[in-house]
């Protein structure tokens, strides 16, 4: 059997495994529409997207030119965080070909994690899910008090955790945020063109590894050439 050429394996998660944008995109405009904005598109949504939802909705509301104070701002926020968390996986979904890549790694020994800038809490409960029937060895989501992608501190600690060391990581993503990450954490990366950034963006970055398909990311793990 064919083993992967890292010994552990961090992906994100919105955009990576699990298309998430249609839940995403209604609360957003549950915020938009209490300032008379017009609703988000999904094209738009996943401009806004990739360091956490309080910044998603801040360029939601720069998009439109349209700022507001910190107290409204809060308030926004709560309300689009209160409907997303009683609607977070109405819609969303794992990408096709997720699954069976899942278990074949899973099959395989290595350590698979997942790594998001979406709060913690949320993230838990979309893998419980829509993934429950993986184990994977760590899930974590923008956790209070740690910094965000791309900072390289998550990583070091998943790393800390499996015992590898960082250079045996790859992290896989589908944005700049997720490339950045991997760069400033020194591991390998692969980026897909399926989630929320257009593949050209991806392919601009120095010295990326862009895959448009689950079997050519498998073969980029597996090193099938």
């Amino acid at each position: 059997m064919l083993k992967p050429l890292s010994k552990a394996i961090l992906f994100d998660m919105d955009g990576t495994l699990i298309d998430t944008i249609e839940d995403i995109r209604s609360a957003f405009n549950v915020a938009l529409s209490l300032e008379g904005l017009p609703p988000f598109s999904a094209a738009l949504a996943k401009q806004v997207v990739g360091r956490g939802l309080y910044n998603a909705l801040k360029g939601a509301l720069s998009y439109y030119e349209h700022p507001v104070d910190a107290a409204r701002f809060a308030f926004l926020y709560q309300s689009m965080m209160d409907y997303y968390q009683a609607h977070y996986a109405d819609m969303s979904h794992p990408y096709q070909g997720i699954l069976p890549l899942l278990d074949r790694l899973e099959s395989s020994g290595v350590a698979i994690g997942i790594l998001s800038n979406k709060e913690d809490v949320l993230t838990q409960k979309i893998v419980k899910q829509l993934l429950p029937q993986f184990s994977f060895a760590s899930v974590r989501g923008l956790v209070e008090g740690s910094p965000r992608k791309p900072d390289r501190h998550a990583i070091d600690l998943f790393c800390s955790q499996q015992g590898v060391n960082v250079g045996e990581l790859c992290y896989i993503g589908d944005s700049e945020v997720d490339y950045q990450t991997a760069q400033n954490a020194g591991c390998s990366h692969i980026l897909v063109s399926w989630g929320f950034r257009p593949k050209e963006e991806l392919q601009a970055l120095p010295g990326s590894v862009v895959v448009d398909t689950v079997d050519e990311l498998e073969d980029v793990i597996y090193g099938v050439q």
